[in-house]
């Protein structure tokens, strides 16, 4: 089992939040009562999109990493005064470390820290400091000397710039410049009033009020907007309404939505502050109806289930994989993969034609349970192919390629699959779905992958902000560390069309089975 860690959140204030010249990563927040998407949705249904750095383009191959010191000499720093008090450097060691020591390649902590410098210098700029002077030492080789010299820097910007914008915000600043240097898909700093979101997503702990309600949105030849049902989550309010793929909405409270976007159906459906037990008016139209039916939905507190089972028809098994859980708890763990094996036990028992796993919008994991879950569905010991950062002896750092085992005493099913993927397919769904077609396992059907291979660890700091350090890339040749797997292109192309959604079919789904029925 690979060492993923996840500290344990601690008790603290949160701090106020970042000014608006910082340059960080913000988590754009929809508290929604349902989402919208002009795609097929992303799972879970969560107040949070994942942030990617806004400097930061697609992954490649390698990131492009900071620059090294020039190599002109630079004066010898000053003294810092006496009596400077810091009350962050606790929490920018912890954040520097994380980065450091879990990065799936090596970094060189000179550079890094000089970014965390040149970052602070950026964000003073923009709350106005005129040609402000952050002193840049002389970074060498040893990690213990260049935190020691990257502290002095620090201290001396603080002590003389504290009036203008606080070491709260400048200790951010630093290691945020840092996260996002990397210009990688996972890595990333969030401060502590996104972290918490992040967390539960990662962990599928996170619920909302809201409807359970997935929509996707057309336009119609007339020019205007159908926003029709595309998935109501099993159990929830929508679902327990009667809502159903392929039913049209018309109105929320009664206002017209033919002439409304994506964004202010959600506004709509939302409300304004909703509580558990609130009432929602919509009215619909069915694909077998002509008439406007309405409909009253009580909201209630949502949880997203891990996994999604149903027997389709023509025998064929489906099972919806919303996340890949980053559990906290091994029972947890423990008792989700008996779910699934109950599941196949049961498609094993009516004897199915074939198992459609539909990973679409799959964004948010853990690596241990996608290893679990993939165990499941590829025999042999070898299930991918790795490069990242493993702990040798005394827990030193060992970096290469090494293969991701399959976990022990679990027999996978033999049973046809067909992998449903679409652009929202990411990271540790995306690894899923390429171990899937490399072992000719199984056809990958829909769109291509957002293309992002990672497998990434969030690691809680003091001040419960954290920091999500991508620790494992896919390589498709063994032998060359280099050979970095960008995106996963399905065999079978199959988009989601819409005058099939407004008939009441998945197209998507529709492809899949019909791979499967030969």
């Amino acid at each position: 089992m690979f060492n993923i860690y996840l500290k344990k959140l601690v008790s603290a204030t949160r701090l106020r939040r970042l000014s608006g010249f910082i340059i960080t990563t913000m988590l754009a927040f929809v508290l929604a009562a349902c989402q919208t998407y002009d795609g097929f949705p992303t799972a879970t249904p969560a107040p949070t999109e994942v942030p990617k750095p806004t400097t930061a383009p697609p992954a490649t191959a390698r990131p492009t990493l900071p620059p090294p010191p020039t190599a002109t000499p630079r004066p010898e720093l000053p003294a810092t005064p006496a009596g400077v008090q810091l009350q962050k450097a606790d929490f920018l060691k912890e954040g520097f470390d994380a980065l450091l020591n879990s990065f799936y390649i090596r970094l060189d902590s000179g550079d890094i820290y000089e970014v965390g410098l040149k970052s602070m210098q950026a964000g003073l700029e923009q709350a106005g400091v005129k040609n402000p002077d952050v002193p840049i030492p002389n970074f060498g080789k040893q990690d213990a000397a260049n935190w020691t010299a990257f502290l002095q820097a620090y201290t001396l910007v603080v002590n003389k710039y504290k009036a203008q914008v606080s070491e709260d915000v400048l200790s951010q600043l630093a290691l945020n410049g840092a996260a996002s240097s990397l210009q990688d898909c996972q890595t990333a700093y969030y401060p502590p009033d996104q972290a918490n979101n992040l967390l539960g997503l990662r962990t599928n702990q996170y619920s909302n009020v809201g409807i359970g309600l997935n929509l996707q949105t057309g336009q119609l030849t007339n020019g205007k907007n159908a926003h029709f049902v595309l998935r109501a989550i099993p159990g929830g309010p929508a679902d327990k309404a009667g809502l159903k793929l392929g039913d049209q909405l018309t109105s929320v409270e009664g206002q017209d939505i033919s002439t409304k976007t994506t964004s202010e159906v959600v506004t709509l459906l939302r409300g304004n502050n909703p509580t558990a037990g609130s009432r929602l008016l919509v009215t619909f139209r069915r694909p077998s109806s002509s008439q406007d039916m309405p409909v009253e939905i009580i909201r209630a507190n949502l949880q997203q289930p891990m996994m999604e089972q149903k027997l389709l028809p023509d025998n064929i098994g489906y099972l919806r994989f919303n996340s890949f859980p980053f559990f906290l708890d091994q029972k947890d763990q423990e008792d989700k993969t008996k779910q699934l094996d109950t599941t196949l036990a049961t498609f094993d028992k009516a004897n199915v034609k074939g198992i459609v796993l539909d990973l679409r919008g799959n964004s948010f994991g853990g690596i241990n349970t996608m290893q679990y879950i993939l165990s499941r569905f590829i025999a042999g010991d070898q299930l991918l192919t790795l490069s990242g950062v493993q702990r040798g002896q005394n827990n030193a750092r060992q970096y290469g390629v090494f293969p991701m085992p399959s976990v022990e005493n679990v027999k996978a099913t033999n049973r046809p699959l067909a992998v449903l993927v679409d652009s929202g397919t990411t990271a540790e769904a995306e690894m899923f779905t390429y171990a899937i077609q490399q072992a000719k396992r199984g056809t990958i059907v829909g769109e291509a992958t957002a293309g992002c291979l990672n497998a990434s660890s969030p690691v809680v700091l003091k001040n419960n902000s954290l920091v999500n350090v991508t620790l494992y890339r896919v390589v498709s040749d063994p032998k060359k560390p280099d050979s970095l797997v960008e995106i996963v292109q399905p065999e079978e192309k199959a988009t989601l069309d819409l005058q099939q959604l407004s008939q009441g079919k998945d197209s998507q789904i529709e492809a899949a089975v019909k791979i499967l029925k030969k």
